[in-house]
């Protein structure tokens, strides 16, 4: 018996399993609702705390999984948190994690949600999948369709890294290249996907399976820190990780294993900021960024035009968290990739690092009260876009 439904997170609409993206009814994202009462009747957590084994499949009482489906993956999760030792101003106590999603099966967290979206297109009989990407959701969709036999096309728009064009290819993906900036493949790819019958695996919340798959994290750091963290700091574009990552906590505290829920920090490149612009302007509803994207942290640059409810939604858990939405200039992050390179010998994408950039400035600031312990998500490796880096230092000489 399946103990999950999609449900409309704007208008609580339910529907039954099926591949569905949006509310027939007001066409609000969905949000896959679980039988919490059945999954909790005994303890969760606590036995899985110290089981053998990272892989996010044990966490499928909570995953939109079949109770017998195998689950399509390559491995991903149990990703390593350290404690920064040299980055870090920790005179007030505080201590600064990084969790290295970095160092999923394809170099980046959108193996987690991606592992359990194309479960969901095994499960529902599908044999094909498509999503537009900005780089990291092209690959790990490459990776875990070539894992699961199915054919994978990917639409791209202009300025996504040749490091991750080339890696898609190589998984077998059909790759396109779409004029424009993110918003414009995801146009094509949602209307690609309806025609020809595929599952959109696009990594906003087009895919309420998808989304699901980011809750994993909020279990790990849990069971790796021993504690709930006061901050947690996460690059966002739309925002699905964020708000996954909270969901998997509320979890945590609904089944009793702690008290106590995060704060959480989104941050994006000043060049392509609507959730921050939104929170600063202290409005309700984020608005489409109009001017044109510019920034080197392609992995976020998502202006959110004709799906600004996706940014709604992201803010809405943000003030939620009581927390904060910050944006950080690129010099800051080229800055902060050598410092966290030659400090503390982690090699981020530029998207990740907005992470870390905005550590500190939290700390500068005052934001992070004393003895606070903080993660801050560093979602890709710098491997996969050595060459943004590289253009933009020789620029700057």
């Amino acid at each position: 018996m399946n103990t999950f439904r999609p449900v409309c997170w704007f208008c609580g609409e339910t529907y039954e399993i099926e591949p569905i993206y949006t509310c027939r009814r007001c066409k609000g994202t969905l949000d896959i609702q679980y039988d919490y009462k059945q999954v909790f009747s005994q303890a969760y957590f606590q036995p899985l705390a110290s089981a053998a084994g990272n892989e996010i499949g044990r966490f499928r009482e909570l995953l939109p999984v079949w109770p017998n489906q195998r689950m399509i993956t390559l491995g991903e999760g149990g990703t390593p948190l350290i404690r920064t030792n040299n980055l870090f101003n920790t005179g007030n106590n505080q201590s600064l994690f990084l969790k290295l999603e970095s160092v999923n099966p394809t170099l980046a967290f959108k193996d987690r949600p991606l592992a359990v979206a194309m479960t969901a297109a095994v499960q529902f009989g599908l044999n094909e999948v498509v999503c537009a990407s900005t780089g990291n959701t092209g690959v790990a969709a490459a990776a875990y369709a070539a894992r699961a036999g199915l054919r994978c096309a990917i639409y791209v728009p202009e300025g996504t890294p040749e490091e991750k064009r080339s890696a898609m290819e190589q998984y077998g993906a059909v790759l396109h290249t779409v004029k424009g900036h993110y918003s414009d493949a995801y146009r094509v790819a949602e209307e690609m996907a309806a025609a020809r019958q595929a599952f959109n695996l696009t990594s906003t919340y087009m895919n309420p399976y998808a989304v699901e798959g980011n809750k994993t994290v909020a279990y790990e750091l849990a069971f790796q820190l021993g504690k709930v963290p006061d901050w947690i700091i996460v690059p966002i574009g739309a925002g699905p990780l964020l708000s996954g990552i909270y969901k998997g906590f509320k979890e945590m505290k609904l089944a009793g294993f702690t008290d106590k829920l995060p704060r959480m920090a989104g941050v994006q490149a000043e060049g392509c900021a609507p959730i921050v612009r939104a929170f600063r302007d202290e409005e309700i509803d984020v608005q489409p960024w109009s001017d044109p994207a510019q920034t080197i942290a392609s992995g976020i640059a998502d202006p959110l035009i004709t799906y600004p409810a996706d940014g709604t939604r992201t803010l809405s858990v943000i003030r939620e968290s009581e927390g904060i939405a910050l944006a950080i200039a690129d010099e800051e992050l080229i800055r902060y990739r050598r410092l966290l390179a030659e400090r503390e010998g982690v090699l981020a994408e530029l998207s990740s690092v907005t992470a870390v950039a905005a550590a500190a400035q939290m700390q500068q600031t005052g934001l992070l009260e004393q003895s606070a312990t903080i993660i801050s998500i560093v979602t890709g490796h710098g491997l996969k876009d050595m060459s943004a880096a590289i253009n933009h230092t020789k620029g700057s000489v």
